[in-house]
């Protein structure tokens, strides 16, 4: 997919992009080569006429088996008696590829008895214990998880109004689990916290703040309070050494378990950086974007896109510098290149101003600063 000339967009100012976002714009390598009104379940040509999930299994990976879009998995659905949810598919089940009127179905055939048996009741000297079947994950859970239990974002000002840790009695800096710590300003002594350390703030390409990135230390809960707002907090599950100046902040439940694909429409940002700030963003790794939860929600896809410099032919031509005030006396002609599409990637996580994203695939090394559109 090709993108080109020039349209708002939110907080991309490196690229030069138009967007027609009514519209599925389809290229190939050489360009532009068609133009859909909505998006088209293609089936992949290699895609089997029937898949038996497997333990391990996520919806993306099923959805790549049969679709070169797999955020139009829900499209191939129709109305079955056996599944009350079409995201909930589970180890075991059979998927069949049929048409109908000429449009592709995709059917689930589910052995009742051997859902019964993997739901077995199993005998023990503690008890009774039902093993229940889980349904696949729609993403790579075990990949994705620490992002979303272990680091968060959130703006300075509220970042700096949190309570801190103070300190314990005997005069140690740092503290480790099990230990009781001194903080106060807790909103609710009764709520359960996650004892948080600020790693970096995040700037866009135009130096606009997006957050402090947090990581999670430990959790936290208010074991006894005192006067003033003082309270005496205890470490539990703690994963790291928390230290005084450490921050408290209402523990949140997060999990991609019941994410729900949907393409970008009119959508349209940039990825900021790799959140482990790495100079390289490759397949499978999780990044920053400049899209917050007012922008995205959890879920959804989009394209990746990258632009390669201008370019200016006269005398000799060469690729340009960034624009500036000489290019009016320049004898050279200043071309735009458009915008390649070279990778995909999914939300997970959404905050004020920006949000996590999983890139499910690129065809080439990223470095941040490329944009992202509808798929």
């Amino acid at each position: 997919m090709v993108y080109s000339a020039s349209a708002p967009r939110r907080r991309v100012p490196k690229i030069v992009v138009s967007i027609a976002f009514a519209l599925g714009v389809a290229c190939s390598s050489m360009g532009v080569v068609g133009i859909s009104h909505a998006d088209v379940v293609d089936i992949k040509s290699d895609a089997p006429v029937s898949y038996e999930v497997q333990k391990g299994d996520t919806l993306w990976d099923i959805s790549n088996l049969f679709l070169d879009k797999p955020w139009l998995w829900p499209e191939l659905w129709r109305n079955n008696t056996q599944i009350e949810n079409p995201h909930l598919i589970y180890p075991g089940d059979t998927l069949v590829l049929r048409y109908e009127n000429g449009k592709p179905v995709i059917e689930v055939v589910r052995d009742e008895e051997n859902v019964r048996d993997k739901n077995a009741i199993v005998m023990t000297p503690q008890g009774v214990v039902t093993k229940k079947l889980n349904p696949i994950s729609t993403l790579a859970w075990d990949r994705i998880a620490p992002f979303i239990r272990n680091d968060s974002l959130m703006d300075a000002k509220t970042f700096n109004e949190l309570p801190t840790l103070l300190g314990d009695s005997i005069g140690t800096p740092r503290f480790a689990d099990q230990d009781y710590v001194l903080t106060r300003q807790v909103e609710d002594p009764k709520a359960t916290y996650n004892v948080v350390r600020a790693v970096r703030e995040v700037f866009d390409s135009e130096g606009n703040s997006l957050g402090i990135q947090l990581t999670h230390l430990s959790d936290a809960s208010v074991s006894n309070s005192l006067s003033d707002q003082r309270h005496i907090v205890r470490l539990q599950e703690s994963s790291l050494e928390t230290r005084q100046g450490d921050k408290l902040v209402p523990a949140q439940n997060n999990t991609v378990d019941d994410l729900q694909l949907m393409p970008a429409q009119e959508q349209v940002g940039e990825i900021v950086e790799n959140i482990n700030g790495y100079s390289l963003i490759a397949s499978q790794d999780v990044v920053i974007v400049n899209l917050g939860e007012n922008d995205v929600a959890p879920g959804t896809v989009f394209g990746i896109y990258k632009q390669g410099p201008d370019v200016l032919t006269g005398k000799n031509t060469e690729y340009a510098e960034e624009k500036s005030v000489l290019d009016v006396f320049s004898l050279s002609d200043r071309v735009a290149q458009p915008a390649y599409k070279v990778g995909e990637l999914v939300v997970i996580r959404s905050f004020d101003n920006a949000s996590y994203a999983w890139v499910s695939k690129t065809n080439t090394f990223l470095r941040g600063g490329e944009f992202i559109a509808k798929p």
